[in-house]
């Protein structure tokens, strides 16, 4: 596959992912080797071509939701803290593969996506979501769940890009800055993301995000030409050796240590 043509999203069951025989933070890497094993008529592939995988998620947040991840995870950042402006034009290529997937399969005007990353990744490697607004699942159980896509915790591509377009030198890595992440994502309130209206529970939040009237008017609202999309959660290090990320309950990686060194 080359060129994200004539896709048509088709989720899976969940018995059509394989076994996870790493831990929860690492099961990217077993759907990973999977994939290199069974490339060809693997129902959890939507496209691939020979750096780039995208796949269906196993627990999707909302109707349609994928991640589009690289191949070759062992020579590519881990996470967002191991991004640099060196490595910006792979970004770019990643991104828009990522909006070329969305506007094949996007089936009306009336839905929108959403395309980026959770500041503190729950799991690894680098993974980029593909996610539509509606956040309409069986799948979101918690108030993390909803919190995680609709506020500022969900860090878009083009923040990450433009937060790269400004670094003053090669040697800076982005950093994310951990403890304003997991503020944001303990104390956002739980409320609609059209009308913010404020929700009792989870299960009202879903009761009302599926009939809120603001919803089509939203999901389609277009930012002002030439606005620079920028999130307050990033920022820069300058690293001595490779970061290992944590994740949102900030235990370590189990893979190695962390090192964020001069970060501002």
């Amino acid at each position: 596959m080359g060129s994200p043509v004539g896709l048509s999203y088709a989720a899976p069951g969940k018995d059509s992912f394989p076994p996870q025989f790493s831990s929860w933070r690492n099961s990217l890497y077993d759907i990973l080797s999977s994939i290199e094993a069974n490339v060809d008529d693997n129902e959890i592939i939507l496209f691939r071509h020979s750096k780039f995988v995208c796949t269906y998620d196993k627990f999707p947040k909302a109707k349609h939701h994928l991640l589009l991840m690289c191949r070759d995870y062992s020579t590519n950042p881990s996470c967002l803290m191991n991004v640099t402006s060196l490595n910006l034009d792979e970004l770019r290529e990643f991104h828009n593969l990522a909006k070329r997937i969305v506007a094949v399969i996007s089936v009306d005007e009336s839905t929108s996506f959403k395309i980026g990353y959770h500041s503190i990744p729950s799991l690894h490697p680098l993974h980029l979501h593909i996610i539509s607004s509606d956040l309409d699942s069986p799948c979101i159980t918690t108030r993390k769940h909803i919190v995680s896509f609709s506020s500022k915790f969900f860090v878009t591509a083009d923040e990450v890009e433009n937060h790269l377009e400004s670094a003053f030198v090669d040697s800076l890595s982005v950093a994310v800055r951990a403890q304003r992440a997991q503020d944001v994502l303990d104390s956002t309130p739980l409320q609609c993301q059209y009308c913010a209206r404020a929700a009792l529970s989870v299960p009202d939040w879903k009761i009302h995000n599926q009939i809120c009237p603001k919803a089509k008017t939203q999901n389609r609202k277009e930012l002002p030409s030439g606005h620079v999309q920028l999130n307050s959660l990033l920022g820069w290090t300058r690293k001595r050796h490779l970061t290992r990320c944590n994740g949102a309950s900030g235990r370590k990686h189990p893979r190695g240590d962390v090192s964020a060194k001069d970060t501002f």
